[in-house]
């Protein structure tokens, strides 16, 4: 298990969490650097672990871009990385992304936002249930200009593969939406559905068949 270690998100430079048990651990070796002083080995040891999910490692890599310790100190990178942290629920990130972003233009942070949604969507086409609940988030408050509809479609998607989560996670979506519009967003997430079932092909799961025979239905 890892330990959050609270404290000032910038300078003075405070990473993110330790293990209670030891071990040889990717993670804690780069921790092990930073609290070393040797950050560019650091960095080295965060990144892959970060492209691969962890949230604590894209936490740390956040905090190293935003203090240029091992790295070039860049706002947008640190936002990148500390929005890939929040979107894996990392107690802290989502405060250090919008603390980065509100010193950003707008285009720079609906860049990062495009940046992010580019590499969570062929996770999500492909049946991603976490990808698609991050997806979401993105398009519902992370956007200069939210897409509320857009957000509610995938998170409806999700919730009929039963991905945790995602039934509150639509419900809020739809209270964002105008309610003379809701019938219309409901109708936009079932016509999402089916085209992420016909993505699927053969492998489409069983409700898909009942979606897709609903739609061809006589008034549908």
């Amino acid at each position: 298990m890892r330990r959050l270690r609270r404290g000032t998100l910038l300078l003075p430079l405070v990473l993110c969490c330790t293990l209670t048990a030891a071990g040889a651990d990717p993670f804690q070796a780069a921790l092990d650097d930073a609290g070393a002083g040797r950050y560019g080995a650091a960095a080295a040891g965060f990144f892959p672990l970060a492209q691969a999910g962890d949230g604590e490692a894209a936490y740390n890599l956040a905090v190293l871009y935003a203090t240029g310790r091992g790295v070039p100190q860049n706002s947008t990178e640190a936002a990148f990385w500390a929005l890939k942290a929040e979107l894996t629920g990392l107690t802290g990130a989502g405060g250090l992304r919008r603390k980065l972003m509100d010193g950003l233009p707008q285009d720079t942070g609906d860049s990062i936002a495009a940046r992010m949604e580019a590499e969570l969507t062929p996770a999500a086409r492909a049946g991603d249930g976490a990808a698609m609940l991050a997806l979401a988030a993105i398009l519902a408050s992370v956007r200069s200009e939210p897409d509320p509809a857009a957000a509610h479609a995938w998170q409806s998607i999700a919730a009929a593969l039963d991905v945790p989560g995602a039934v509150p996670a639509r419900d809020a979506s739809l209270t964002m939406i105008p309610a003379a519009e809701r019938p219309a967003a409901q109708d936009q997430a079932r016509l999402a559905f089916i085209d992420w079932c016909a993505d699927r092909g053969d492998a489409a799961p069983p409700n898909c068949a009942v979606v897709t025979a609903a739609q061809g239905a006589p008034g549908s």
